[in-house]
Order: C-alpha cells, then sequence, then structure tokens
C-alpha cells in the first residue's frame, strides 16, 4: 500500500509541473518565409530557433486564405535549435503562436 500512495504522489507532482509551464516567447525568435512552399507564392512558411537554455514547447496557427486555422507543435525543440517550419500552402500574413516549457500542455494557447 506505501508504494501504491508514493507511485500515486510520484505521478501527481509530475502531471503537476507540466502544468505550471513557463511562457518562453521571449528567448524564441520566428523566421517566416513566402512563396517557399507548395509551389504556391501565397505559401508561408515559419521556422523557429529555440534561444531557451531548455528544451520547449512550440505551437503555431498559421491563418489560410478561406479562414480556418492549420495548426501544428513541436514538443521537443532542443536549445539552440531551429525546427524545420510550419506551413500553409495559401496563407494569410496572419499567424499566432506560443512557446513554453515543462511539456505538452499547449501554453495556454486557445484552440481556434
Amino acid at each position: 500500500m506505501a508504494k501504491l500512495i508514493g507511485i500515486i504522489t510520484i505521478i501527481s507532482l509530475w502531471l503537476s509541473a507540466s502544468v505550471y509551464a513557463a511562457d518562453a516567447q521571449h528567448c524564441v525568435s520566428l523566421d517566416d518565409n513566402w512563396g517557399n512552399s507548395c509551389g504556391s507564392p501565397d505559401s508561408l512558411q515559419i521556422k523557429v530557433k529555440n534561444g531557451c537554455s531548455q528544451t520547449i514547447y512550440v505551437k503555431m496557427c498559421i491563418e489560410k486564405k478561406n479562414g480556418k486555422w492549420s495548426c501544428g507543435s513541436d514538443s521537443t525543440l532542443a536549445p539552440g535549435r531551429t525546427n524545420t517550419g510550419f506551413y500553409t500552402c495559401h496563407a494569410t500574413s496572419r499567424y499566432k503562436w506560443s512557446a513554453c516549457t515543462g511539456g505538452y500542455k499547449e501554453c495556454g494557447f486557445k484552440n481556434l
């Protein structure tokens, strides 16, 4: 019984730690590239570089010309690394993003 209580306590602590993910937008840089994806001049690709000292979670949503959003995430972007990017073939210039430490809890990102 003591082992079960110990396991439950450890799992609870691990889950609560990921709920309190810290904002990481201050140490992330974005690089947007127009017309280089899908053979479409109105395509938009956004690469994310992690300038933080720890691995981060990034969520990116790019608005399509039809008004819908194309969303993706990178849950293991290591320090100093740049991801392969998020893209949409027929994009507006609008996008929304968030970055945080501590896991994959969407960083408080609101669904679109």
